[in-house]
């Protein structure tokens, strides 16, 4: 084992819309952060096959070998403008296993090997033609992928100026089926809720020819939303391994809210909902407005969501109202045409599941405590000035202080330290009662995973303490000494 570093770059978006030019891969995962804010990864991140197609090509710059098996598996996202580097693990005059590292954290693991692989399933023949790229990605359910077969055709970018060295060992035509397989797993099969997993291909430049890359899934795991589809054609062959996402859970509508409230237990109350546009303040917003109160619904980058919830409380004969709000930035100037409001949720958060390089890291939790403390008490304060009766403010904390994980030591920690602060607010500053509860594992954007994972629902969970914090706004709750 040499563990010698190489090479390193930072992919950014003109890199990814370069790659995906090159490869007819635009899921947009790896290009909009709206949509990537509601999947696992929580932001646009980096093709796989362009990160392998890097690493690949900057190792063969330096160590000549005649590829004829290429064994990839993608361990970890990468995201846009975080550093990446490779580090050679092991290198002989038949092979070189490498590295993919960002932030100590092994993003993918590679073996570019001289000896073609033991691949024995049958080889995939493409048809007659290969149907037109899609210009958007396949939105299939995981019982259509059982048996799938197809084809895309190769050869229409210029991935020699790309990755030459990799052109100069592989071939050509089998750089380009090499892009495409992204193609295939991202846009057609499993297509816009996708996971490349990893690969084992064979290249034969001798024999690569420009045409088509077939695909045929041959192996589908339910449990684990896991599947394998064989590739064959323009130089290339072997197994691709993928999982197909859950969609981004969607919260209930309207119409299924308003079953669950009775009556209008929250007439002529106005709520201000940070965060919601998604997730838990999307739920809260409408269980307010089916009270017959009036949700003002704050987003911080999406309006396009935030509007969807409106339209979706107006669409039902509910009234509410959206606005930007930054938790980091001073609220009294984001709240000076507010007005007065009874009750208030605070949702705002970072992005909880991060990449960690040590079991504790300060800068992240600061980065946390900016949001959940910090925030919390500017909103507090600006939110309680020249009050005549008690403002009600839900604190949303967690069971991961109770069940810690290594991963979000610094998030359970600055949560913590959020319920101390709502303590103290309510012992020293009048007018405001900070109501806080710590929240099972809901379903949400952020929490939907590949696999079995128990959640409860946001609905089940909210309603109760909706009728708690808006009970506690009630005229007759006045402030007291």
């Amino acid at each position: 084992m040499t563990d010698e570093q190489l090479a390193s770059r930072i992919f950014n978006l003109d890199d990814q819309i370069a790659f995906a030019r090159l490869s007819s891969d635009w899921n947009p995962m790896h290009l909009d952060q709206a949509f990537a804010r509601r999947t696992q990864v929580g932001a646009p991140v980096v093709h796989g096959i362009h990160n392998l197609a890097w690493a690949s090509d900057a190792v063969l710059r330096c160590y000549l070998l005649r590829v004829a098996n290429i064994r990839a598996r993608f361990l970890q996202p990468l995201y846009l403008d975080e550093r990446v580097s490779i580090r050679i693990q092991d290198r002989t005059d038949r092979q070189i296993e490498f590295e993919i590292v960002a932030a100590n954290t092994v993003i993918a693991l590679v073996k570019l090997s001289s000896k073609p692989g033991k691949f024995a399933a049958e080889s995939v023949q493409p048809g007659e033609s290969a149907p037109a790229r899609l210009s958007e990605p396949a939105d299939l359910r995981f019982e259509q992928l059982t048996g799938r077969t197809g084809a895309v055709a190769i050869g229409d970018g210029d991935a020699r100026s790309s990755f030459p060295a990799l052109t100069e060992s592989i071939g050509l035509p089998a750089v380009e089926a090499l892009l495409a397989t992204s193609y295939i797993v991202g846009m057609a099969c499993p297509g816009l809720h996708s996971l490349f997993a990893g690969l084992d291909v064979n290249c034969a430049p001798a024999d690569g020819a420009k045409g088509a890359l077939a695909y045929a899934v041959t192996k589908v795991d339910a449990r684990f939303r896991s599947l394998q589809i064989n590739v064959s054609g323009a130089g290339l062959a072997g197994r691709l391994d993928a999982f197909a996402r859950p969609a981004p859970p969607s919260q209930p509508g309207m119409a299924e809210i308003s079953r669950r409230v009775a009556g209008r237990p929250f007439a002529a109350q106005r709520s201000l909902i940070v965060g919601g546009s998604r997730g838990l303040g999307e739920v809260t917003a409408k269980i307010v407005a089916a009270g017959g109160g009036y949700p003002l619904i704050t987003y911080m980058e999406s309006k396009d969501a935030a509007e969807r919830v409106a339209a979706d409380i107006r669409g039902a004969g509910a009234q509410c109202e959206i606005l930007r709000y930054d938790a980091l930035s001073p609220a009294a100037e984001q709240l000076q045409k507010l007005g007065v409001v009874d009750c208030c949720y605070y949702f705002a958060t970072p992005k909880i599941f991060q990449r960690k390089s040590a079991l504790y890291e300060p800068e992240k939790l600061r980065a946390f405590l900016r949001v959940y403390a910090d925030g919390f008490s500017d909103l507090c304060i600006a939110l309680a000035e020249n009050r005549n009766r008690k403002l009600a403010m839900f604190y949303p904390s967690t069971v991961a202080i109770d069940e810690p994980t290594s991963s979000t030591a610094e998030y359970a920690m600055a949560k913590m330290a959020g319920e101390v602060l709502a303590q103290h607010l309510n012992e020293f500053m009048s007018g405001i009662h900070v109501i806080h509860r710590r929240l099972p594992r809901i379903l949400t954007d952020q929490t939907a995973t590949v696999g079995v994972a128990s959640a409860e629902r946001a609905l089940d969970v909210m309603l109760p303490i909706v009728y708690e914090v808006q009970q506690m706004a009630r005229p007759d709750q006045a402030l007291r000494g």
